[in-house]
């Protein structure tokens, strides 16, 4: 399983603004300097997470956004299905095998689900808040810097 790098965008985005709260509301242009997230993904990424309830635009997209539910009521899992469009873990990671398994005829993907039923639980358990405190802070470009300068 492989989620899409917008995932970290719209979770670093979220931890930023759980940083910040007393200086909420937040503009997109702010978010996207102080992590280093491209701003366009940034402005397609806070509509689809406003139209979730998750943020909410205080007039403009210049007015800035605050959080439409508390930090603590919306978690990772919900985060990366939204971002994702469905749920991250309800096909075999063997779905292009044509071999139609199912949980009860094979091994794989029985142990694929009791993995992925575990993960999805961890998940469902951290939310925004959690993740916030318990995640050092980056700079996206600098990571994408650092590791081609290692090539």
């Amino acid at each position: 399983m492989k989620l899409k790098r917008t995932n970290a965008y719209a979770l670093h985005a979220l931890m930023y603004m759980v940083r910040h709260m007393t200086q909420l509301p937040v503009t997109i242009q702010t978010i996207s300097k102080a992590e280093g997230i491209p701003y366009r993904q940034l402005v397609n990424l806070f509509r689809l997470l406003a139209d979730a309830g998750i943020v909410e635009n205080t007039g403009s997209e210049q007015a800035g956004y605050v959080f439409g539910r508390s930090p603590s009521e919306v978690t990772l899992l919900e985060l990366f299905e939204l971002v994702e469009g469905q749920s991250i873990f309800e096909e075999c990671f063997l779905k292009h095998c044509d071999c139609a398994g199912t949980p009860d005829n094979c091994g794989i993907y029985a142990s694929w689900k009791q993995a992925t039923r575990s993960l999805s639980k961890m998940l469902s358990e951290i939310t925004l808040e959690k993740a916030a405190w318990g995640h050092p802070e980056h700079f996206f470009q600098q990571c994408r810097l650092g590791s081609e300068n290692s090539k």
